[in-house]
């Protein structure tokens, strides 16, 4: 009884649905050239051409250090590509190639293909409920002080 109430908890569900989410996910789109954790990278570039690694930090709130390695990867699979400022030539601008626009237009159809999936059964109030307690919970985790919660737990 109590393992059967502990694989219900809504951590443990969270776990299994992102868990199988990105199993699928990845299944879509390995023959891309990349990973499913690069599609909002890729992603943020096809809307916003010539964004800046600074930029692709703050707006995805991923480490600098990430990006770089990111960005390395999909500029040696061919998807993007890095030219100079033309104002600052010390800045280096991020842009995707053709075959990175022909890669991300796969990527969103899979996208769209897993969403719609995800998604059967549920109604439009329903869905636009979900993203709201996805909004809050990412909220609640942000402003989440885990520098005292480590302390705690360190001194305990």
């Amino acid at each position: 009884m109590e393992a059967e109430k502990r694989e219900e908890d809504l951590q443990n569900l969270f776990i299994r649905l992102t868990h199988l989410y990105f199993k699928k996910a990845f299944a879509l789109v390995k023959n891309t050239g990349i990973h499913p954790k690069q599609v909002p990278l890729i992603g943020l570039v096809y809307c916003r051409e010539g964004i800046s690694q600074k930029e692709i930090s703050q707006a995805l709130r991923i480490s600098p250090p990430t990006v770089a390695v990111s960005i390395k990867r999909l500029e040696k699979a061919g998807i993007i590509e890095r030219r100079a400022d033309e104002r600052d030539q010390r800045l280096s601008r991020i842009f995707l190639t053709e075959k990175g626009r022909a890669v991300t237009g796969k990527v969103r159809e899979c996208i769209k293909e897993k969403e719609k999936a995800l998604f059967k059964g549920f109604s439009e109030s329903e869905v636009c409920l979900l993203r709201r307690f996805f909004l809050q919970m990412i909220q609640n985790l942000e402003e989440d002080d885990n520098e005292k919660d480590i302390e705690r737990h360190n001194k305990g």
